[in-house]
């Protein structure tokens, strides 16, 4: 009696280890019929599973069974005992099979029971009160064997596997969820970075982005240069979306941001112990973009020794980790950046040679915004529509005044600097307009100069009384008396106004 009680304890241990070392349910299932063999000399056990949508109860993992006749044990509900069981929810135990009508011995495979007596044991596995399956099992019978013992005991493991088959659903639907949401994410990033979707009419960015179309489908190595704010990111991500390796990882680096000795190991990885504060192996940024592509940010910033080191990754396309000794072979596509002149670096002694003959495969130059003003409203007006967006605001339009300061500035930090300015105005901005008083300083020193080139006071105030009576123009699309309302005045001196400045309201509507 104690050694069967053993016996069945050491079985539910190993059974509740099988569940708490893997998460993969057929692994886990596989390993609860090779115990039954082990502690009870089940020779042949079976996990069946039902098919709700086409009611068929299948193997879903078999014990002592043949590959071929894991596929015969496919029943009907109600078919067979298997069937009996998951219809009725009730176990059944056949004390001979060769006496039981009800045994179809579907997976052929016990050849012959002569002179055997083999009992059969069929328990339901339920789950929040549905039969979901079923456990069987079978062994050759002996005298006085207690088969409520057996039943009871299976009972208790069929409960085990339905946890099972509720978590194994759980982490499935979480599988598939996070599996829907990187493909929904991809096609979000792919749409967002979309050559069409970026900001920009003037002839100068219609070159850029007739280059981006050029080398996306390539494998070529790309250079972006620029000043910064200039949008070399945006670039750099548009040639990967729109590239054969849009579905693989994009990875970035931003070369400014961290010091050598930790840009090597970004980079390449390293091992265990290569130093001080290494507690274990890490992939670098260029096993990560493995099959996609790794964007190098300001390479003019690489020092001499990493210089080296990328070199002969894109050369021979391998690498070690740091500390490590075993060479790794890479298949990524490289775009660089920089908003140095890496010919002027190479004439200093900066920049090696043979790396800028490497990276400057396919230039791709982004010209700064004042070369290119006639982009300025079409970003301004993007980006005062996705602020006011996230900023949840009700600002439709820009005034004159304002057009004239963001059209006049000379924006030395490019289209970031204007991103920047028009989100603080967008801020400050209580109205549906944004005026020129919600700019930044920067600007308003050139309305200032303006003013002051301007003369008397009567200029002064006619230039200002002109853009109110324009702005209320352009927000009634014209319409003179709801104009003269908003401003408080009769429609009759709003007229003469619109006379004397020489205003066409049909031009504003």
């Amino acid at each position: 009696m104690k050694a069967k009680l053993a016996r069945e304890v050491q079985l539910l241990s190993d059974i509740s280890k099988a569940f708490a070392e893997s998460l993969d349910l057929e692994m886990t299932l596989q390993s609860i019929l090779k115990s039954f063999d082990t502690h009870l000399k089940m020779r042949r056990g079976t996990i069946t599973l039902l098919n709700p949508e086409t009611e068929t109860i299948n193997i879903r993992v078999a014990h002592g069974l043949s590959e071929k006749s894991k596929k015969l044990g496919s029943y009907k509900v109600g078919e067979g005992i298997t069937g009996m069981v998951v219809q009725s929810g009730k176990e059944i135990v056949v004390p001979d099979i060769s006496k039981d009508p009800r045994f179809l011995h579907k997976t052929k495979s016990r050849k012959s029971t002569a002179g055997k007596k083999i009992a059969f044991f069929c328990v339901p596995i339920k789950l929040e009160g549905r039969t979901i399956g079923a456990l069987s099992v079978d062994r050759q019978a002996g005298r006085g064997d207690d088969f409520e013992d057996n039943v009871r005991l299976l009972n208790i493991i069929a409960t085990m596997v339905a946890q099972a088959a509720k978590l194994n659903k759980l982490v499935e639907s979480d599988r598939k969820r996070l599996r829907d949401e990187n493909v929904r994410l991809r096609q979000e990033l792919k749409a967002r970075f979309n050559i069409h979707n970026m900001v920009g009419n003037s002839n100068a960015m219609h070159q850029v982005y007739q280059l981006i179309e050029q080398v996306a489908d390539s494998n070529a190595t790309v250079l972006i240069s620029g000043e910064s704010g200039t949008g070399k990111d945006l670039v750099a991500h548009a040639i990967h979306y729109n590239s054969l390796r849009a579905n693989k990882p994009f990875v970035k680096v931003n070369c400014t941001a961290l010091p050598e000795s930790l840009l090597e190991s970004e980079l390449f990885g390293h091992e265990k112990g290569a130093f001080t504060g290494a507690a274990g192996r890490k992939l670098g940024r260029f096993e990560r973009a493995h099959g996609g592509t790794i964007f190098l940010d300001e390479i003019g910033d690489f020092s001499m020794n990493l210089q080296v080191k990328l070199l002969r990754v894109i050369q021979f396309k391998e690498f070690e980790r740091v500390g490590g000794t075993e060479t790794i072979k890479t298949n990524v596509r490289l775009v660089v950046a920089t908003n140095k002149n890496l010919e002027e670096q190479i004439k200093e002694g900066l920049f090696r040679e043979d790396l800028y003959y490497r990276i400057n495969v396919f230039p791709i130059y982004l010209p700064p915004l004042r070369e290119h003003k006639d982009d300025i409203m079409l970003l301004a007006d993007h980006f005062l529509e996705k602020l006011a967006a996230e900023n949840n605001k009700d600002i439709s339009r820009i005034s004159t005044p304002a057009i004239e300061m963001l059209t006049s500035y000379h924006w030395p930090g490019n289209v970031r600097e204007l991103e920047n300015c028009i989100e603080r105005a967008v801020l400050l901005c209580d109205g549906d307009c944004l005026r020129s008083e919600h700019l930044p300083p920067s600007l308003q020193m050139i309305k200032k100069t303006q003013s002051i080139a301007g003369g008397s006071l009567t200029e002064i105030i006619a230039r200002r009384e002109k853009e109110l009576i324009v702005d209320a123009l352009k927000k009634f699309g014209g319409q003179q008396r709801k104009t003269a309302e908003e401003l408080g005045v009769t429609e009759r001196m709003l007229g003469y106004k619109i006379k004397k400045y020489n205003i066409l309201p049909k031009l504003l509507s």
